[in-house]
């Protein structure tokens, strides 16, 4: 960026390194500091090594409730960006205050009326909609995509834009889409000769055996009950595969469901693993069955390791996919035989390997800088049209 050097207040609950959105932030505060941009952390926990150019505004907030901790978070933050002078104010994740906002998960409104049912049933998604911390999300939401509060909103998806387009009187042209980005140094086939082996025998894997990975958290959002339901039907096919899961979430229902379905000597459950390499180094396919995922990073990043991937296509990746040349898209999340018949295919050694190889040219095509000069352009765009950062008046023409 070869402008005048930016004030900006970087606004989100929580900076870490882990997880799509959180590493996407992370990607961008370190490209915005090492370019000279005087950033500031606005957030309620800040974990990690950051660059020490790099403003660590803390804002003093409650744990419990979460409902609670999101309302004066919101409202403290928005106190202190008001008090100060900034170029530009970027929510990540959410709308906590007047500025750009980058959606990590989409639509909140789209997923308690379009996904929760579905996850959930009816009568439980309509309970957990009536939680307070659902109503504040809602609110917060409804304020924060107002024209006149936000300039300009960061799709990571056009599974994500169209579903704040369905709920929101939002200008279209205002919406951009800036798929996430991957490291291809990180994520690589080359992991596989340093993992590969001794990942298996930890797992009690043969070096023969079909391995299916599965990386995600909130199990049943992602589509872990679909998945485990077409390994069992992959018997049927005369196929035996293996599957491991990783990621934060309770495994006891699942392996439970999984010994109903005569699997449970196949499924591997090992948590959560802050780098997902060594599995993808020993696997051989990576599934998501998902059933909202505006754009899931582990697909990506199985991909850049040389991975075929079988996805629904209510992952936003989809979007980037070649079915048939680097991966499957099953379009309904809760297609067990199509998700059988997808993994079916990929037990072909010859066919995988050269499904996955497809897999890393698609993946070497978004790296991380994509995302981040989407991004500076947007900025550049709200400065350039006159569009400061909203104060308790100001309204932005549309």
């Amino acid at each position: 960026m070869t402008e005048s050097l930016l004030r900006i207040a970087m606004v989100a609950l929580d900076f870490h390194r882990e997880g799509g959105s959180e590493g996407r932030t992370a990607q961008l505060v370190d490209r915005l500091v090492a370019d000279g941009h005087e950033v500031h952390m606005v957030g309620a926990r800040i974990a990690g090594r950051w660059d020490p150019r790099a403003v660590q505004r803390r804002i003093p907030t409650p744990d419990h409730p979460h409902w609670l901790e999101v309302l004066l978070f919101a409202r403290r933050a928005e106190m202190l960006v008001r008090s100060e002078h900034y170029d530009i104010v970027h929510n990540q994740i959410r709308p906590f205050v007047p500025g750009v906002v980058t959606v990590g998960g989409g639509s909140h409104r789209f997923y308690l009326d379009e996904v929760l049912p579905r996850e959930k049933g009816r009568f439980l998604a309509g309970v957990k909609r009536a939680m307070p911390l659902h109503r504040v999300l809602l609110a917060l939401e409804q304020r924060g995509f107002r024209p006149d509060r936000c300039p300009v909103i960061i799709a990571n998806s056009q599974l994500s834009r169209s579903g704040i387009l369905q709920h929101y009187a939002f200008p279209r042209e205002r919406i951009v889409v800036a798929y996430n980005g991957v490291d291809p140094v990180r994520f690589t086939p080359d992991s596989r000769p340093l993992y590969r082996d001794a990942t298996r025998q930890r797992l009690g894997i043969g070096p023969q055996e079909f391995m299916v990975v599965f990386v995600g958290q909130g199990f049943g959002r992602k589509g872990l009950g679909t998945l485990l339901a077409a390994v069992a039907a992959l018997d049927r096919k005369g196929v035996q595969a293996r599957l491991v899961v990783v990621g934060r979430g309770a495994s006891r229902p699942w392996i439970r469901r999984a010994a109903r379905l005569g699997i449970a000597r196949r499924l591997s459950m090992v948590g959560h693993a802050p780098d997902p390499t060594a599995y993808y180094a020993a696997a051989d396919v990576f599934a998501l069955p998902t059933f909202f995922d505006p754009f899931a990073n582990a697909t990506l990043e199985a991909m850049a390791a040389g991975l075929p991937v079988v996805t629904s296509g209510r992952n936003g990746v989809a979007e980037i996919l070649h079915p048939g040349v680097d991966g499957l898209v099953v379009q309904s999340p809760d297609d067990v035989a199509g998700f059988a018949d997808a993994l079916t295919s990929l037990a072909n050694p010859e066919r995988r390997r050269a499904m996955g190889e497809q897999a890393r040219q698609t993946a070497l095509a978004f790296p991380w800088e994509r995302p981040l000069e989407t991004t500076l352009a947007a900025y550049r765009d709200v400065i350039g049209a006159g569009q400061p950062m909203p104060s308790r008046t100001a309204r932005i023409p549309t």
